[in-house]
């Protein structure tokens, strides 16, 4: 039986398809993705999803007229951000040298005939056509990058629409943003939830309330075995799309923390608590302490679909083992606040035993597999989610080797991904020699908002302002962009405010193993302040906050250059910061 003759990226597929002078077709999927195995195989017994690659005439015809590649859409997101054409399985006919010439995702057997039989035909006789549209695109893509990257001022306004742009969109009915397919937006609802700690605004509550119960009471949520699908197919959140992902479950799972450090209402600790056995009892590896990347959506009816009393008996379905870096330090970071916010010791462990395991074997690697790290190096992501997870274990440890390590990971950003020319960080590094979409740079505008809000942390905890300026300068740059991007444009608006309120700085000094100290600690974690940061010290590196003569662990809350007096009474401490806690953006 004839079958696809697959590739792997690289030099040698190019090289294959420009000697022969052959499109590509390039399929992006994903071991999760359920469509890219019905893609790949078929449904057995279905009469139109019969497998489109399985397809012997169709394998025929890729093998005769394309150089098929087949990317992995974890492994690979830099491929897929550049080539993605809406979902997943991607099905993306490109140039020989990489540009796309059309682009589909799912295609059953028929459609996926007559398109390769089109395709083959139209690159054969109009290449002085396409080379031509090609380089008018190309320019004009390089008019609106200099053009986009002018600053402005970073105000109150931002806030303002974005809190417009989710009061439109927010179903008041059922919770979420739109109608179907709903995804949760972490970014958006972390959103609402400062935007009513910091003015009091009840409807922004509203909105992140019924939000999260909605999807943790309905099928978005595993009744069963805990953790969130990645999606719901439906309005109402009651049929999911089954597969459940690390970076989803870890971005909910600080959200709900959030939620209750906020609102003080059990019910979303209750669920980050069911989150976290999900996380501990499917998703993590004994061996390694790592994270795995994925659970399968396929067999939805055979296991999903089965009531609850039946699944026990069943096998899970199929995990991916894949330690994805930002996916598992996404995890770190709600790991540690599940410490902050619970007092859970054993969170806090898994997650300093997973950050030495990605720290010495993955970074700066994307993923580890098969015993060692590989994929693309210093991806923003990847640097954005461990500065982030180093920053988040120095806070509750007052560990110097965190904050090296923080600020090795921010000189390495601004070193390999940051562009003087627009002010922003690239998604990956500048290649001399790149393949296809990927020698072009990508400023993603979410991506950005993350890494300058952990610049602004580590300014912060380092008292060095070049991080914060780089923050500055990277926020202003997409000043001119953020409107079009609607409620989208939520995490770009947390990161703003964070950079615009007063920064409220806790320096914690005295014996962290004190009882005393513990009860401050818990004070300065639990109380929220938009931009609040918290240090820990000893009496030998207390530096300018003196110690205690006595012995009693000491608080000092310090805005800007200015700091308290000392306290050592944690109500004292958390009355201290509420004072400070509605300081910042009102909308």
């Amino acid at each position: 039986m004839t079958e696809v003759l697959w590739r792997e990226w690289g030099d040698a597929a190019f090289l294959e398809a420009r000697e022969l002078d052959r499109p590509i077709l390039l399929d992006i999927g994903a071991v999760w993705c359920h469509w890219c195995h019905v893609m790949d195989h078929g449904i057995p017994g279905d009469p139109v999803h019969t497998g489109t690659y399985s397809n012997p005439e169709i394998a025929d015809a890729i093998n005769r007229d394309y150089i098929p590649i087949k990317v992995d859409n974890d492994r690979r997101p830099d491929i897929n951000a550049r080539y993605n054409m809406g979902g997943w399985p991607t099905t993306a006919f490109l140039t020989p040298s990489g540009d796309p010439l059309y682009g589909a995702t799912y295609l059953t057997p028929h459609q996926m005939a007559g398109l390769l039989e089109s395709i083959a035909e139209y690159y054969r006789n109009n290449k002085d056509e396409i080379e031509l549209k090609l380089a008018e695109y190309s320019a004009k893509g390089q008019e609106a990058l200099i053009e986009n990257s002018s600053s402005r001022e970073l105000t109150s306004a931002i806030a303002q629409y974005v809190a417009g742009e989710i009061r439109r969109s927010f179903d008041r009915a059922f919770g979420g943003f739109g109608t179907q397919p709903k995804f949760p937006h972490p970014d958006a609802l972390n959103f609402t939830i400062n935007q009513y700690a910091v003015s009091g605004d009840e409807e922004q509550r509203r909105i992140a309330e019924k939000t999260i119960l909605e999807m943790a009471s309905g099928g978005m949520y595993d009744q069963f075995a805990g953790g969130f699908f990645r999606y719901s197919t439906t309005r109402d959140w009651s049929i999911p799309h089954y597969e459940k992902m690390l970076q989803d479950n870890s971005r909910l799972l600080s959200t709900c923390l959030l939620a209750y450090q906020v609102f003080k209402d059990d019910q979303f600790k209750d669920i980050a608590v069911d989150v976290k056995r999900f996380l501990t009892e499917v998703m993590l590896d004994i061996g390694t302490g790592t994270f795995a990347g994925s659970q399968d959506a396929d067999k939805e009816d055979e296991y999903y679909g089965r009531p609850l009393t039946e699944r026990e008996l069943l096998p899970t379905p199929f995990i991916d083992r894949t330690v994805y870096l930002d996916w598992n330090a996404l995890a770190i970071t709600a790991f540690v606040e599940l410490y902050k916010q619970l007092g859970d010791r054993d969170a806090l462990l898994i997650a300093i035993r997973l950050y030495e395991f990605l720290t010495t074997h993955v970074a700066p690697y994307h993923y580890y597999a098969d015993s060692r790290a590989m994929g693309t190096q210093n991806q923003l992501t990847d640097i954005t989610a461990l500065l982030g997870a180093a920053l988040d274990l120095y806070e509750v440890s007052g560990t110097s080797k965190y904050l090296s390590d923080a600020r090795g990971l921010a000189d390495v950003a601004l070193t390999e991904l940051y562009s003087h020319d627009v002010r922003r960080f690239r998604d990956i590094p500048q290649r001399v020699v790149a393949l296809g979409a990927l020698a072009k740079q990508r400023f993603d505008q979410e991506d950005n908002a993350h890494i300058a809000q952990q610049l602004v942390r580590l300014s912060a905890h380092s008292g060095s302002a070049r991080y914060f300026n780089v923050a500055e300068s990277v926020l202003k740059s997409f000043v001119g962009e953020y409107q079009q991007q609607s409620y989208f444009s939520s995490a770009y608006a947390i990161a703003v405010g964070y950079f615009l309120a007063p920064p409220v700085h806790v320096v914690l000094v005295g014996d962290i193993a004190a009882a005393d100290m513990e009860e401050l600690k818990f004070a300065a974690y639990r109380t929220f302040v938009l931009s609040k940061t918290v240090e820990i010290r000893t009496a030998e590196t207390a530096g300018e906050y003196l110690p205690d003569p006595d012995g009693r662990s000491l608080a000092y809350v310090c805005v800007g250059t200015t700091c308290s007096s000392p306290v050592s009474d944690p109500a004292v401490l958390t009355k201290l910061l509420n004072e400070e806690r509605k300081i910042g953006i009102t909308i």
